[in-house]
């Protein structure tokens, strides 16, 4: 049984669409498209375009109508009438919808838990093969992973009704990170947090070892997230 560690400064985010924590992997037949196969509530997070704000470092403020594209991992705008993505995403300081907050490094974090130690979500749709007659795969398998990145993005966008030439393995997948000063994005690894606290590395381990953390598992990384923020907060070192 594992103890749920409540902090008052710690705030679960619940997003409108909870994407689930493993996903099967998607066979996109030759001659069709991803269209064909990820629905608008399946390719966005929102069911529609929702009012949000975008903050940028050099101090600009921008509120339009935000939508999160689960497939191409971009957040897009309506700007008169039309689906945009933001270019200069080194400048983002963070993007709000609705009662979620999204940074950038080097892909779109979600914060999904605030506190001592806060954890993000990054999602992302990972071609795993290709699948052409007579076989499975390419003789250069990372090399043509690679060139159907690139055909399936168009200006950064992801090309939705594009045509595949051949049969694509998609899946769905979710990497987390956490961040104690807000702004180092570390990743959520057994490596990594055993050593966030000098002095304490060995609690953190039993915790780990006790509760058989999966650290694939959204809800047993925020369980062990709530430990550590509480080991963090009782700090005389944090006070």
């Amino acid at each position: 049984m594992k103890r749920t560690v409540f902090i008052i400064c710690s705030i679960l985010f619940i997003s409108s669409f909870l994407f689930a924590q493993k996903h099967e992997p998607v066979t996109v037949k030759a001659g069709s498209s991803l269209k064909d196969y990820f629905s608008f509530t399946e390719r966005y997070l929102y069911p529609e375009f929702t009012q949000g704000q975008g903050f940028f470092k050099n101090d600009r403020v921008i509120s339009l109508k935000f939508n999160y594209n689960l497939l191409s991992d971009e957040i897009e705008f309506i700007q008169s009438k039309d689906t945009l993505i933001i270019a200069k995403k080194e400048q983002i300081n963070s993007i709000v919808i609705a009662q979620d907050t999204f940074y950038y490094h080097d892909a779109y974090l979600q914060k999904i838990l605030s506190g001592p130690l806060s954890v993000y979500v990054k999602r992302r749709l990972e071609i795993k093969d290709i699948r052409k007659q007579g076989g499975m795969g390419q003789e250069n398998r990372s090399s043509s992973i690679d060139s159907y990145t690139s055909l399936l993005y168009d200006n950064g966008k992801l090309s939705v009704d594009l045509k595949i030439a051949n049969d694509l393995i998609l899946q769905k997948t979710e990497t987390y990170f956490y961040s104690i000063s807000g702004y180092d994005f570390i990743p959520f690894t057994k490596k990594n947090i055993t050593k966030i606290m000098q002095g304490k590395e060995d609690r953190i381990k039993d915790y780990i070892k006790t509760n058989r953390i999966d650290f694939d598992s959204r809800e047993e990384l925020l369980y062990l997230a709530g430990f550590v923020s509480d080991l963090i907060f009782k700090s005389p070192a944090k006070r």
